[in-house]
């Protein structure tokens, strides 16, 4: 008997949890509900919704289409009875325990919640495991990610493979990033279990034999070979972290931040080598930025917004509060000038524009055209939040790095900034996630990225007409999952910089 069991057996704690998290839901139970009884009622409460939770399961089960496979049947139908698990226990628990009796408003709000997560989780279960035709994708995968000219060579062994233009910057982003996250406080293990995650999820797209057009062994091999050198790099950097000093570490991620510029720019040059270098014979002709495409268009802009969008954005916010006109004035006016139009107006006279004002001194395509435009218009973004912090940080500060003897320039770099960059990090981030998003905007120019192609994937077989939904649904996670990766990030840098506690600005 449950009652007669030990206050501390496994099956109490468990029952005394339950009854925690169920208070936590459907509020305080009625008077008739004590110590001595909970256990009881909460053993009541499980069973029976693990029964109709059960008959849930037999019930979606008899109603699925035979033709679907067995594995994706007992799938949905786990998650559908957990979801209606949990809806019956808290519909049970609010009459049970009574807890209308002391809220009215707390078991309704659980009760909603309850049903609302049964409906609508248990749909969408349905359209993804069971409804949708996932096939578009794993026969396009190549394409989603490289575009349809890179695409072309790993597809067809008639046309040269380019994708060894995409790895040595794929190789170095991945081991800056690595040493990076090696001078927080990121544990090993969460590392390995993290890092472990992305590698395999990598590693089941490449290889997942459905629809595969392509030899994966070389991509799994150098994708083993970069999550290795990443890990090796994490290593190093946490062994160096570990032994150093602060301003040692500190000087270890500014040399990571200028190696991710530099990083930045070779990713460019090795996909569209300069004419120089390929006139000379110093390397071979690449890939015309108007053939680029997929999603690595999206992250070349976002990278050009992170890179050359912050430090304009510090060259725009000092210059804008400097008391030469010479500085200010301009700084204003550019300024104010991008932040009048919205993204897609900026596009739209990048592309027809923009070339009659740039052609006299650089004869640039569609795509650095974008670039130039995301840069310059997420630096008018960032340089005005920049300025709110600036104005913020304290003069005492300022007065006190001049009496130590510090230049105008370094008190600007290394205290006003750094004050200014602490308070204004989630403004910052914000815009980052908003440049990100609006990334999807350069397929009004004709610029072939994930989101276009996404749109376009269902023409390209007659076999995957009626499948215009799964490409953009895949198009968008991947949205949000970097947009989500983008705050978590934002988080633990805050964290860092002392931002979730009171006086933490000495780590900034």
């Amino acid at each position: 008997m449950i009652s007669d069991m030990p206050q501390t057996s496994p099956v109490m704690r468990a029952l005394k949890w339950y009854a925690g998290f169920d208070e936590g839901i459907t509020g305080k139970p009625a008077k008739w509900v004590n110590d001595s009884n909970e256990h009881l009622f909460s053993s009541s409460v499980i069973l029976l919704s693990l029964l109709l939770a059960i008959n849930t399961y037999f019930t979606e089960m008899d109603s699925l289409y035979l033709e679907v496979s067995q594995w994706k049947n007992v799938l949905y139908c786990l998650i559908t009875a957990f979801l209606a698990f949990f809806a019956w226990s808290t519909t049970l628990s609010v009459i049970f325990k009574g807890t209308f009796t002391q809220s009215k408003s707390a078991p309704i709000l659980g009760l909603i919640v309850a049903w609302a997560m049964y409906f609508i989780v248990s749909g969408v279960s349905y359209f993804v495991i069971v409804g949708a035709e996932w096939e578009v994708i794993w026969a396009n995968r190549a394409t989603l990610f490289l575009g349809i000219e890179i695409n072309t060579g790993v597809v067809n062994p008639d046309f040269e493979n380019q994708t060894w233009r995409l790895w040595p910057s794929l190789i170095l982003t991945t081991i800056i990033i690595c040493s990076a996250i090696g001078t927080t406080s990121e544990t090993n293990r969460g590392f390995a279990v993290k890092f472990g995650l992305i590698w395999a999820a990598c590693i089941f797209y490449v290889w997942y034999p459905v629809r595969l057009n392509y030899n994966p062994d070389g991509v799994m091999q150098n994708l083993t070979l970069t999550a290795l050198l990443g890990a090796v790099a994490f290593l190093l950097s946490r062994r160096y972290t570990e032994k150093s000093e602060e301003f040692l570490v500190n000087k270890l991620r500014s040399y990571l931040a200028v190696s991710a510029v530099f990083t930045f720019f070779i990713a460019i040059a090795l996909l569209d080598p300069p004419d120089a270098l390929v006139e000379r014979g110093y390397a071979e002709k690449g890939i015309e930025p108007f053939l680029w495409g997929g999603l690595y268009v999206n992250l070349i802009l976002i990278a050009a917004s992170l890179v050359l969008g912050s430090a304009l954005s510090v060259l725009l916010a000092f210059g804008r509060r400097s008391e030469l006109p010479f500085f200010s004035w301009p700084s204003t006016i550019i300024i104010e000038f991008i932040r009048s139009g919205p993204m897609v107006a900026w596009l739209f006279i990048a592309l027809f524009i923009l070339p009659d004002v740039i052609r006299p001194f650089y004869d640039a395509d569609v795509v650095v055209r974008t670039i130039m435009t995301f840069s310059i218009f997420g630096a008018c973004y960032i340089a005005e939040v920049l300025r709110g912090g600036l104005q913020n940080v304290p003069r005492g500060q300022i007065e006190a790095a001049v009496a130590l003897g510090l230049s105008p320039t370094q008190v600007k770099l290394f205290v006003e900034l750094p004050a200014a960059v602490r308070t204004t990090l989630p403004a910052i981030v914000s815009i980052f996630i908003g440049l990100w998003k609006d990334t999807t905007l350069v397929y009004l120019l004709g610029v072939l990225d994930v989101f276009a192609i996404s749109k376009i994937l269902p023409a390209t077989d007659f076999q995957f007409g009626d499948d215009y939904l799964e490409p953009l649904i895949f198009a968008a996670t991947f949205f949000w999952v970097v947009a989500l990766v983008l705050s978590r990030i934002s988080l633990k840098v805050e964290k860092s910089l002392g931002l979730v506690k009171e006086g933490g600005a000495e780590a900034t």
